[in-house]
């Protein structure tokens, strides 16, 4: 009976045992594994200033159980070892998906994210994922075949950003340097960067020539393929060899006092663009108090296409004047005015392939009474306005300027911040282009010129 009572007692000892054991799995063993962590595709934020959004789905182990449930999620994302953004989660339940998100994102880089989640009972698990930040890309498009602006100026060097008093190019420099204003820079949308100078460039002394003057490229600087990071604010091009403009000139000085660099960097001082016509101008300082600054341009030369000779088209709205720019609110000329005006439609404006501008007025133009006439009528030119006078042009983006005392478009009374005789004849005038465009057989060009209180001119050109 003893024994009986023995064996009772042991087997309910044993059956306590079991139930205290119990885990809903009685038939396997224990497990509890750390959580399972799944990264998701960053879907923004890999250009700079984007939200940077990504998914995180977290499983527990044993998905159902009593032994553990997810407890915290937790990440920091690095740049170069450095955290620059971490956060954390509470998370329940065995499974869940957990969106991170980081307002307006990164700077340019490379980074990596580190994501750790815990369960309940401290197991805890890691994953990573690296990714880059590209530059955002500026409204300003760069992309295409570019080549030196063929103006005056289109490349000078001073002791000040845009000073350009050591040395300026000259619009004859266009023709005498020709080997150089045909070099070709490519930019492609993928950040590479082509240099095509053909068989012949500008080559100085320090190249190993007996004097500056076109000759064989020399290498590094003989083109080839590079790469370029590209900001509103910088053009930074990547290879020993990669330049714009003059090789010579980089940001540690002037070869050859330093030695080819690796890279440089330039300045954006502006871009514009008229039509299909794109210019910019980059500056580089070469060292303490060298400024460089190159002029560039791509697509159709406007400075090719000015050239020739111009007239006022005969059409209504020729010329006008209006509130603001491009209103005629105050005046525009009639299609009559076209035959009433026929000595001033058939003036003729020369702009040269070498710089220079000429206008040839016949023996009669337009006279105002500002002029010394008794009416408004046709008569013969009156100085300085009468085209007798030695005038020059430059055309920068879009801006059209012509140089000289008496140089004029259209209307001599028209210059800028005010018409005449109420200010002085001015040496220069400068036209803003607006439009600059051919069919093929003819160009035409539309100019905007202030004249001070809100008024703006408006001219309207045709090539012969």
């Amino acid at each position: 009976m003893k024994k009986s009572i023995q064996q009772i007692a042991m087997i309910i000892l044993v059956t306590v045992m079991m139930v205290a054991c119990d885990n809903g799995f009685s038939d396997v063993p224990i497990v509890d594994n750390a959580p399972s962590i799944s990264l998701g595709t960053i879907t923004s934020g890999t250009t700079e200033g984007e939200d940077f959004k990504i998914n995180v789905t977290v499983k527990d182990a044993q998905e159902g159980s009593k032994i553990s449930q997810l407890g915290l999620l937790e990440y920091v994302i690095t740049k170069g070892g450095t955290a620059t953004k971490s956060g954390s989660e509470a998370l329940t339940g065995w499974s869940q998906t957990v969106s991170i998100t980081i307002p307006k994102g990164f700077s340019p880089g490379d980074y990596n994210l580190d994501v750790t989640v815990s369960d309940s009972n401290g197991n805890k698990n890691v994953a990573n994922q690296s990714f880059k930040v590209a530059p955002a890309k500026p409204a300003f498009d760069i992309t295409g075949v570019w080549t030196m602006a063929p103006v005056a100026r289109a490349l000078a060097v001073g002791p000040a950003p845009g000073d350009g008093q050591w040395f300026s190019s000259s619009a004859a420099d266009v023709v005498t340097r020709a080997c150089f204003f045909d070099d070709k820079y490519t930019f492609k949308a993928d950040g590479t960067f082509t240099i095509d100078l053909g068989s012949q460039t500008w080559l100085e002394t320090w190249q190993g020539v007996g004097v500056d003057g076109c000759g064989t490229p020399v290498a590094p600087y003989n083109g080839g393929n590079f790469t370029y990071t590209y900001t509103s604010a910088a053009l930074t091009l990547i290879g020993k060899g990669a330049h714009v403009g003059l090789a010579k000139v980089n940001n540690a000085g002037e070869i050859p006092n330093v030695p080819a660099p690796d890279q440089i960097s330039y300045t954006i001082v502006d871009q514009t663009k008229v039509g299909d016509t794109r210019n910019m101008t980059l500056r580089i300082q070469a060292g303490n108090g060298v400024w460089w600054d190159f002029k560039l341009i791509s697509g159709a030369s406007p400075a090719a296409s000015i050239v020739g000779n111009w007239k006022m088209e005969p059409v209504e709205g020729a010329f006008a004047v209006g509130s603001s720019e491009g209103n005629n609110d105050f005046f525009f000329n009639k299609t009559a005015d076209v035959t009433a005006r026929a000595c001033f439609f058939d003036d003729v404006y020369t702009f040269a392939a070498n710089g220079n501008f000429s206008i040839n007025m016949g023996g009669q133009t337009w006279l105002e009474t500002w002029q010394g006439v008794g009416s408004d009528a046709c008569g013969v030119p009156v100085a300085p306005h009468d085209g007798a006078g030695a005038y020059t042009y430059s055309l920068s983006g879009g801006s059209l300027k012509l140089i000289g005392k008496g140089a004029h478009l259209a209307l001599p009374k028209v210059v800028n911040g005010g018409e005449l005789p109420t200010v002085a004849v001015p040496n220069d005038v400068t036209y803003k282009v607006v439009s600059l465009t051919t069919d093929g057989t003819k160009k035409r060009m539309t100019l905007h010129i202030e004249v001070g209180g809100g008024a703006w001119w408006t001219f309207k050109l045709i090539s012969e």
